[in-house]
């Protein structure tokens, strides 16, 4: 009998890889996505290495402002005077850091809202999808900048833990104060950005809990916290993790926006969207500065959505090995 249990497991294990390496075969042959891959992992050498060997801090007066590429100062610097180079890798931290919490936030709260939702069915069902209808009705750009200026001017009675801008504020190298106002910027975001993802979930369950293996576990005594968590979800996270991926490059979008419109990441901390708010007044004196850090967005959210297209592809059980 036990042996007959060995067999078994043995035979799921085995399925189990056979199906990863397919997926992977699918994924491979996607060159795009493979080339994202490549950008999105010299981005983050970039942004989170580059700063450490640069000789250059990323807020230090270094000389005359808007100096052309110059052997000391390979981009050049900025209207007052900081090298442009130093300070775009400091600010690949800040976007790209964001867009993982951001994205990270509005997918566990999306897919936990979806799959209770789903689950459940019933007026639970109906409070939840109506939440959901409701805030898709807003108008997203607006509200993000009455929430962004009002915490700016410390009107949202909303404060992360001290020990988590501190955190923050380290691996970004700026002051804890600093750091809060960004992680505020990504609770904004995260409240307004997981509707989409509660929507998805939601159909996915809908559809798996008239199945028997959910009838069947039920039927075994399991809670219905255990049948969300350990089948519900898991068996949806195809969908959820293609619109993760997707979700990335919106939110670097959506944060180089705000920055550029003086309602996000603030001086003198950098980010890519910042970049750009700050060239405005120079265009005519350095037009190639707003090219860099636009460049940097348009590569990260191409790459994002490059993968997200490949993994749409490689996690469907229709297509050929």
């Amino acid at each position: 009998m036990a042996t007959l249990e060995i067999s078994a497991g043995s035979i799921r294990d085995e399925e189990y890889e056979s199906q990863r390496q397919a997926i992977w075969r699918r994924f491979r042959r996607h060159r795009l996505a493979m080339l994202g891959v490549a950008a999105l992992l010299f981005l983050m050498l970039f942004s989170f290495v580059g700063p450490l060997l640069s000789p250059y801090d990323a807020n230090a007066l270094l000389g005359a402002p808007n100096q052309p590429p110059s052997q000391a100062h390979l981009l050049g610097t900025d209207e007052i005077g900081r090298d442009i180079l130093t300070r775009l890798m400091s600010a690949g931290r800040i976007s790209l850091l964001l867009a993982v919490i951001v994205t990270l936030g509005t997918t566990l709260l999306g897919m936990l809202i979806g799959a209770v939702a789903g689950y459940f069915g019933g007026w639970v069902d109906s409070a939840a999808m109506r939440l959901v209808d409701f805030l898709l009705t807003l108008p997203a750009l607006p509200m993000l900048l009455i929430l962004s200026a009002m915490s700016l001017r410390g009107g949202l009675p909303l404060r992360p833990p001290e020990w988590l801008a501190g955190a923050f504020g380290w691996v970004w190298g700026m002051p804890p104060a600093a750091a809060e106002s960004v992680l505020i910027l990504a609770f904004i975001l995260i409240a307004l950005g997981w509707m989409e993802i509660a929507r998805l979930v939601r159909g996915q369950v809908l559809s798996l809990r008239t199945l028997a293996f959910t009838e069947a576990t039920r039927a075994l005594g399991a809670s219905h916290g255990r049948i969300i968590l350990r089948h519900m979800i898991p068996n949806a996270l195809g969908p959820i993790i293609v619109a993760a991926t997707f979700g990335f490059g919106s939110v670097i979008i959506a944060e180089a926006g705000l920055s550029f419109l003086g309602f996000g990441v603030q001086n003198p901390s950098a980010s890519w969207g910042n970049m750009l708010n700050n060239v405005r007044e120079f265009m005519q004196v350095q037009p190639w500065r707003a090219f860099i850090p636009g460049l940097t967005i348009f590569i990260a959210s191409l790459s994002f959505n490059f993968i997200g297209d490949a993994l749409r592809d490689a996690l469907d059980p229709r297509m050929k090995v």
